[in-house]
């Protein structure tokens, strides 16, 4: 998948050629240090709960202002 922002530069999602990894590219401007581009590499999990996090703060996008979140409050175990 590619995504193209005028603004930003470039977002590429990518998996390896081996399925070990999902890689993250990020263009951007040229830094004094010669990095124009970032990488993340994540894991299956780990690309799963990210999509999944900006799928959850998209959502929110469209609630008005005020609208409450439900929070996960685990139960204490007794010993």
């Amino acid at each position: 998948m590619r995504l193209k922002d005028e603004g930003n530069g470039e977002v590429l999602v990518e998996r390896d050629p081996e399925g070990a990894f999902v890689a993250l590219r990020i263009a951007g401007a040229a830094t004094p240090s010669g990095d124009a581009e970032r990488v993340i590499h994540l894991t299956g999990e780990e690309a799963r709960r990210l999509a999944s996090l900006i799928l959850f703060q998209a959502a929110r996008l469209d609630r008005p202002r005020g609208w409450a979140v439900p929070v996960f409050v685990p139960l204490r175990q007794s010993a």
